[in-house]
């Protein structure tokens, strides 16, 4: 199976371990253990056995850079996990990267901000080949098990991402496209404190209707 395919069943198969969630709302547990989108009770990612998931997935970052979030957080029980106010959808992302195989083709990070920069300076530098390609939207279709990235702060785009550093940012793993109903799939982690899939609405040039979507990472990883 090649490592597209597999990355994709990772995706799913977390997916459906927390749940199944839909939508990017805040997804809450009941103390009946059924899960809800209206507030009154714990945060999904924060009961079991979804917490002790979510310290899986930290741990699929690199090491220099989960001690350094210990060290900042300082949790409890000294370990990063779903209980810890931190993003932990770069983590999720990481992790299923890890467990599809991806190897050193991957920059494992507590921020989507690595991946993005990486793939985007490939396409600048025409290194279309690498593991990683960051396209401009509408620069080649979207594709199951390629990547949808944008920043959570003003002021960065595909053009200046490169100058900025470090930066709040997000992507999801595309798991279905649907072009003959204009939609797309996706799948992310920290999504309403859950692992959850979104329906992207597509445009007529098969480019997402809104949503601050900055990079469409080509997957060449083999």
């Amino acid at each position: 199976m090649a490592f597209r395919d597999d990355l994709i069943s990772r995706v799913i198969a977390e997916w459906e371990w927390f749940g199944k969630d839909e939508g990017s709302s805040d997804h809450f547990v009941k103390p009946d253990g059924k899960t809800t989108t209206s507030g009154g009770h714990p945060r999904k990612e924060t009961v079991e056995p979804y917490n002790t998931r979510v310290a899986d997935y930290w741990n699929a970052i690199e090491s220099a850079d989960y001690k350094r979030l210990v060290k900042l957080k300082k949790p409890p029980n000294g370990k990063l996990d779903g209980r810890v106010t931190l993003a932990w959808s770069a983590a999720f992302i990481s992790y299923c990267m890890q467990m599809a195989g991806a190897g050193a083709s991957f920059p494992y990070s507590s921020g989507h901000f690595a991946w993005m920069t990486k793939s985007i300076r490939n396409r600048k530098n025409n290194k279309l080949s690498a593991p990683l390609v960051g396209y401009r939207l509408g620069e080649k279709p979207l594709v199951a098990g390629d990547l949808i990235a944008k920043p959570r702060v003003a002021g960065v785009n595909y053009d200046n991402a490169l100058t900025h550093g470090w930066f709040e940012s997000h992507s999801d793993i595309i798991v279905e496209v649907d072009a003959a109903n204009s939609a797309a799939y996706i799948i992310g982690g920290n999504v309403g404190q859950t692992v959850s899939k979104v329906k992207l609405d597509l445009k007529a040039d098969g480019t997402p209707k809104g949503g601050g979507w900055i990079v469409h990472i080509q997957n060449n990883i083999a």
